[in-house]
């Protein structure tokens, strides 16, 4: 099954370029069409070695509060009929380097699904960043209730099938984050083949850190207050769900 990529890349930084292009070759090796929505505040050498893996480029105005919306553009940017993987970029490149059976196992887990839910494996999520688990774990509870799935949501990580990628685009309104909720919930409401797989090689850093042995934002207040903001999204986000029919 051919999955092609579609991806959202924020680096102000410049700590990614030399990274996506070491990884050239293996990202070319695993989709057939790269598809990438980059942030105009992304550096230029970023940008540059992003074109270089022959890619398709876009490009939007930096922006928290429309992570969501970036993300679904993303996903009609690079929608050709085929599934589409949906993942930021930086999370992606930490998979290729530590865990590239595993993404490998991911692209090819049941074609039938209409959206694959990707989240972490406890061993994983165990060596997460603390605010990331404490805060995680509440929205995850939500969607349990919700929906009787108990899954890890929070690492926007989605394989879409055709029809998935188009009830995204077409119908997704969630422009934040919180879209981690929405896009399965949509998926469920019109009746598609949801799944769930859990890795153990997803690994979490802020763009700032990224390339670091580890995380160090649990010491930070404001992380704190980021992460506890987040949640709070998603929590609207699952509000109007609430009356759907549970199985």
């Amino acid at each position: 099954m051919d999955v092609v990529l579609g991806a959202t890349l924020h680096d102000p930084v410049g700590r990614t370029a030399e990274t996506v292009a070491r990884l050239d070759p293996q990202l070319r090796a695993l989709f057939p069409s790269i598809a990438v929505n980059v942030s105009d505040a992304t550096r230029p050498e970023v940008l540059s070695a992003v074109r270089d893996l022959g890619g398709r480029v876009m490009t939007h105005a930096a922006a928290e509060a429309n992570i969501g919306r970036f993300r679904r553009d993303a996903v009609a940017f690079a929608a050709d009929g085929r599934h589409v993987l949906y993942v930021d970029f930086d999370h992606l490149m930490r998979w290729v380097e530590h865990g590239l059976d595993d993404l490998k196992r991911v692209l090819a887990v049941d074609p039938d699904v209409d959206m694959l839910v990707v989240g972490r494996s406890a061993a994983a999520l165990a060596e997460g960043p603390r605010r990331l688990r404490e805060t995680e774990n509440l929205v995850n509870h939500a969607y349990a209730l919700l929906t009787g799935e108990h899954w890890d949501l929070m690492f926007a990580v989605r394989r879409l099938s055709p029809a998935a990628a188009d009830l995204v685009v077409s119908q997704s309104r969630v422009d934040t984050l919180a879209n981690d909720v929405e896009w399965p919930l949509l998926a469920r409401r019109a009746g598609l083949r949801l799944g769930y797989t859990a890795s153990d090689a997803l690994s979490y850093r802020t763009i700032e850190a990224f390339g670091a042995p580890a995380d160090s934002g649990d010491e930070d207040a404001l992380q704190w207050i980021r992460r506890l903001e987040f949640a709070a999204l998603h929590a609207s986000a699952m509000r109007p769900f609430l009356d759907d029919q549970m199985d």
